[in-house]
C-alpha cells in the first residue's frame, strides 16, 4: 500500500493564487514542485 500525505500547494496563474490540496507521494510532490507549485506550510506561533 502506498503512503500518501495530504499537501496544500499554491502557485500564481494569471495574477491569481491557485491552491491545490491533494494526497501525494514524495515523488508526486517533487513533480509538482518542478512544475512551479509551492508547498504551503503552517507558521508556528509561540
Amino acid at each position: 500500500m502506498s503512503h500518501r500525505k495530504w499537501i496544500l500547494l499554491f502557485r500564481m496563474e494569471d495574477l491569481q493564487k491557485v491552491h491545490l490540496y491533494e494526497p501525494l507521494q514524495e515523488h508526486d510532490l517533487n513533480e509538482r514542485l518542478r512544475e512551479g507549485w509551492k508547498e504551503v506550510r503552517k507558521k508556528k506561533f509561540e
